[in-house]
């Protein structure tokens, strides 16, 4: 079956295929980049490769090398990524991965969960700017047992600036197409026992037309402007060796025009907004040599305002979701085995208001515990999770992994895994006056995993075939006009990705082909492409940095409404001069071959761009 899912048209799949496969020297090489360490695969700190779910790494230097602005454009081109975005920059942006939705990829800012519980049901990713994110780890794959609700397709989770070492500065500033503009600065360091960092950026363009009025006639093909403005800041003391509190807090808000998808006229003018913030208190703690406990109390908050009062039918609406939570985890070290224990208590609500006078307002509470067992003896690793979270007005929904990982040489290792996992429906899936279903039940989901990892030097390569089978798949039925669930779905498929420097050349190459459908009826899953493919290639020379990227996206059926959407590819290049140690001018064009695609029926991608920039790192 696999091989069927495989297109002619697939045109990166030698280039992908040939990079994924290295020759093997004979003796393995020091472990370079391999000393980089994740904390997300299991929630202590381990070795990348050491990792039995497939986890990436995505550093600040990596980020900045990319001139990507925003999570979406970065995480377009990592394997098993498909980006679904209505229009161009700010548009309501979706990221599948390995063909779950985005209401089943998990996205964390500082090990605190983001949620959100509108009939969207999904983070705002589109207003996720990357200017104060120090790291991206990115763990695909069934690993609910670990995180719960929300982590079928796998975690996406952002680190942000902390400060270390003598007080630096940053700052950046970039301009280009469709009167773009964009800034950022900060600061960060430590003096004494305190780390402390602080930044603040900003965004604005004028945009495109989201709208693709050859398929929508009726609407106002004017340009869809966008304003963004983001601040973090992160203070933390160290009290002793070893006992340490602090305060993270993380705001950006969006602004941007759009259109009526369909429903407007020529003269509608829509706009809205939506600001997420988050914020959390911690304490970290080495209780005694072998035990380490956190403490961590948060919220997050997202705020949606959509405003189509300047159209022939006015009307406004506004939702707020919100989630706090209270997070304990402990790791015991016994020998070369880890014990992680913990608790976790969250409250979400939604808050929603129109001008009919229509409101929802409910909220529930999930009560988790969790254990985890992990470690190495000679060539086998090991590592299992348990996790129970008791839902308030559900039944209570337990959650297993196991993961084993076998050395066969210093480079190669067998890697088998299986999972359950749950994902409880949105409050707005459930309650919205319109949409809402109160029969909806938890999405539930078992998969199994079987891949294949080749680690030397700098070069890490996997190859993975994976399974998941989802019972109450949630979708939007335009038939009844409700949510509703799928009695069972599948995905089935197999993902390459490499990533490394060959010569003097960092290079990134993912391949992934899968089988998405709806059991019942033999349907292809909307939206679910079943060929991906990208590659990325930097090269250095002298004091420039030569950076290209290609993303391939094959064909794939859009909502039940529209028709199949064909496939398409994308190229971005970059380039960047080291004018000092601490300055650097940069460049980069987007859609270089100006390809005209749309990820979603009836709604524009911006053409090609060009922009140029000025980055300053302060040296330490």
């Amino acid at each position: 079956m696999i091989a069927d899912l495989f297109s002619p048209r697939l045109a990166l799949l030698p280039l992908a295929l040939a990079v994924a496969h290295p020759v093997q020297s004979q003796t393995a090489a020091p472990p370079a980049q391999l000393r980089e360490t994740v904390v997300t695969a299991n929630r202590s700190e381990q070795l990348v490769t050491e990792a039995l779910p497939h986890t990436t790494v995505i550093g600040r230097d990596a980020i900045e090398r990319s001139q990507a602005v925003d999570l979406a454009s970065l995480l377009a081109g990592e394997a098993g990524f498909q980006s679904i975005q209505n229009g161009g920059r700010g548009s309501a942006t979706s990221l599948f991965l390995r063909g779950s939705a985005a209401t089943q990829v998990l996205v964390m800012i500082d090990g605190v969960p983001l949620t959100k519980q509108d009939t969207t049901g999904t983070v705002s990713l589109e207003h996720i700017m990357l200017d104060s994110i120090e790291r991206v780890e990115i763990v695909r794959g069934n690993v609910s047992a670990i995180y719960g609700s929300g982590a079928v397709g796998g975690v996406i989770q952002l680190f942000t600036r902390k400060g270390q070492g003598a007080p630096a500065g940053y700052a950046q500033l970039e301009a280009g197409s469709f009167n773009t503009v964009r800034a950022a600065a900060g600061v960060g360091g430590q003096v004494g026992d305190t780390r402390f960092a602080l930044g603040i950026g900003g965004h604005r363009t004028t945009g495109i037309s989201a709208i693709d009025v050859t398929q929508h006639p009726g609407e106002n093909p004017d340009l869809d402007g966008y304003r963004n403005l983001n601040v973090n800041l992160s203070v933390s003391q160290q009290l002793a060796p070893g006992q340490t509190i602090g305060f993270r807090a993380q705001g950006t808000q969006g602004r941007f025009d759009t259109d009526g998808g369909g429903w407007g006229t020529s003269t509608d003018f829509y706009k809205g907004s939506s600001t997420l913030g988050n914020g959390s208190i911690y304490s970290h703690n080495q209780i005694t040599q072998d035990w380490r406990s956190e403490l961590t109390l948060s919220q997050g908050r997202e705020k949606s305002v959509y405003d189509a009062t300047q159209t022939a039918f006015p009307y406004d609406s506004q939702a707020t979701t919100r989630s706090r939570t209270l997070n304990w985890v402990n790791t015991v070290a016994l020998g070369r085995w880890q014990l992680t224990a913990g608790a976790e208590r969250q409250l979400q609500s939604i808050d929603t208001s129109d001008s009919y006078a229509t409101t929802l307002n409910t909220g529930r509470g999930v009560t988790a515990l969790f254990a985890g067992l992990s470690g190495t003896s000679d060539a086998h690793s090991l590592q299992l999770n348990v996790r129970n979270d008791a839902v308030s007005g559900m039944s209570a929904q337990t959650t297993g992994y196991a993961g084993y990982g076998y050395q066969m040489t210093p480079a190669w290792k067998l890697i088998a895994t299986v999972s359950s996992a749950f994902n409880l429906p949105p409050l707005g899936y459930l309650y919205d006056p319109f949409s809402g279903n109160p029969q909806l039940q938890p999405e539930t989901a078992r998969s199994g995993e079987l891949g294949l990892q080749w680690a030397e030097g700098a070069q890490v390569m996997r190859a993975t075939l994976f399974s998941t089978e989802t019972d109450n798949l949630m979708l939007y039925d335009f038939d009844t006009f409700r949510f509703s669930n799928v009695a069972k779905a599948s995905n089935k498929g197999l993902e390459l990705s490499y990533n490394g420097k060959l010569s003097v050349a960092d290079v990134r190459a993912s391949l992934t082909a899968q089988d998405p459908v709806d059991e019942v009826t033999g349907a292809w899953l909307p939206r679910r492409a079943r060929q991906m493919a990208s590659l990325g290639v930097n090269l250095p020379w002298g004091a420039w940095l030569f950076g290209a990227n290609v993303v391939y996206t094959g064909k794939r059926p859009d909502t039940a409404l529209n028709p199949m959407l064909p496939a398409y590819s994308v190229t971005n290049v970059t380039v960047r001069y080291a004018v000092s140690p601490e300055l650097a001018l940069t460049g980069r064009i987007d859609n270089l071959f100006d390809r005209k695609y749309q990820t979603a029926w009836g709604y524009n991608q911006p053409g090609i761009g060009a922009y140029v920039g000025l980055v300053w790192n302060q040296k330490r």
